[in-house]
């Protein structure tokens, strides 16, 4: 491709109850009747407060729950003060019977969720030997002196069960009472996905008795607005199982649908028939579980077919749009960058983009030529017409519509609409809404 540019409930443990990864649980608790466990998460940390750093645990803890069959109702952000954690974990414990909680639990004086967690418990903090003897080994390990301020990482509250941490120097503990569970991973994404998958997972189907499913199936569409979307499948959307969700992003929409189910097969049927309904609603305007770019892509992959690019602005919105996925630009020969450099206005926008789509095509000579055009002001109302044109060995399909362009957003508008118009061409159906 060449580019061309114009210009819980239970009891403490005894002190000796460690969890150890790949092991399981060393002690049992009663099965509670296969019913779903509701949990909240709480990633701690001042940094995540001042966007210095982006919450990624919560987000993974949310995918994994849902897919261990435990309803996730509420997700916290709390900065490094033993007060403010101490009361969000009992506001949580108040909703949920497993809180699980992420960071502060290094060896500095702003690491206080051990802290937090005794206090939300009513406990002292307890020295262990055996937690201090895994930090030791583990510097020994890496060949490094431990600090005086890592035996600060061999407190827990008063009757927690240890969580051996075998990736890094900070144990975690689970903390349990007549309210419910806290489990408390480290901050550290590795060390804290490893120890969810090896010890907090085997307690919770173990001990927990979690072995229902929640199964998650998203889907996407295009060509339609939200809320014509959400009239036509209202009634899913007020179902309990399974859930129906949408949400919108640039003109393009994710589809969400959850089923619970004791088992997966059970789940699958419940996302099938919600699937089924959803698929005979919006018919074509359904990309299925491909994006918008995923479809476009393997479409022209499939029908052998090239593509060039023509764009009447230094924002290329189709270019921006085909390289959201890895397959996008396979097929496209070349991109011809062409900003403004007169005025123009609606009709003259329309001319430029039929014009720029046969341009690339010819200078490329691919099978298609994809080509978007604005007018160079907006209208009264701050909107600026936008017209984008396909062009084929035996003719050539052309939509316009009004976009707000001082966003940002306007111009992924604008590729979603050519996108659109590609993916409709290839599949036979030249017809545009929306």
């Amino acid at each position: 491709m060449r580019l061309s540019t114009h210009d819980a409930s239970a009891q403490p443990r005894p002190n000796s109850t460690m969890l150890r990864p790949n092991l399981g649980p060393t002690s049992a608790r009663p099965r509670p009747n296969n019913k779903l466990m509701d949990a909240e998460i709480i990633a701690i940390g001042s940094e995540l407060l001042l966007g210095a750093t982006i919450d990624t645990n919560s987000a993974y803890l949310a995918r994994h729950l849902a897919a261990a069959g435990v309803n996730l109702f509420r997700t916290s952000v709390v900065g490094d003060n033993v007060g403010r954690i101490a009361a969000t974990i009992g506001e949580a414990l108040g909703r949920a019977d497993l809180v699980i909680c992420t960071g502060g639990l290094g060896p500095t004086l702003d690491d206080v969720t051990r802290d937090a967690v005794a206090l939300a418990f009513g406990r002292e903090l307890e020295f262990r030997q055996d937690l201090l003897d895994q930090v030791v080994a583990r510097f020994a390990a890496m060949g490094r002196p431990m600090s005086a301020s890592n035996r600060r990482q061999a407190y827990v509250p008063a009757g927690a069960r240890a969580i051996e941490n075998p990736r890094g120097t900070a144990p975690a503990f689970i903390a349990e009472d007549a309210r419910g569970t806290v489990i408390v991973l480290p901050g550290v994404p590795y060390e804290m996905r490893y120890l969810f998958e090896s010890a907090v997972l085997p307690y919770l189907r173990d001990e927990r008795g979690v072995t229902d499913v929640i199964l998650v199936k998203t889907l996407h569409a295009v060509g339609l607005g939200e809320s014509v979307i959400g009239e036509l499948i209202a009634d899913l959307m007020l179902a309990d199982n399974p859930t129906v969700g949408i949400s919108a992003k640039q003109a393009r929409y994710e589809l969400r649908i959850g089923a619970k189910a004791s088992t997966s097969a059970e789940a699958e049927v419940l996302v099938a028939a919600a699937e089924a309904s959803i698929r005979a609603r919006l018919g074509d305007h359904l990309t299925g579980e491909e994006t918008l770019a995923e479809a476009v892509a393997r479409l022209l992959a499939e029908g052998q077919q090239t593509l060039s690019l023509y764009e009447g602005t230094s924002v290329a919105p189709i270019y921006a749009a085909l390289s959201r996925t890895p397959a996008g630009l396979d097929h496209v020969r070349g991109v011809l960058i062409h900003p403004l450099d007169r005025p123009t206005d609606e009709l003259a926008a329309t001319s430029l983009a039929h014009a720029g789509a046969i341009s690339a095509a010819d200078r490329w000579r691919s099978d298609l030529g994809l080509a978007v055009q604005a007018a160079s002001t907006p209208d009264a109302r701050g909107f600026t017409a936008v017209s984008v044109a396909l062009c084929f060995p035996d003719g050539s399909r052309q939509a316009t519509r009004h976009y707000d362009l001082r966003q940002p957003e306007g111009w992924d508008f604008v590729g979603t609409l050519a996108l659109d118009l590609l993916r409709r061409h290839l599949m036979g159906d030249d017809q545009m809404t929306g």
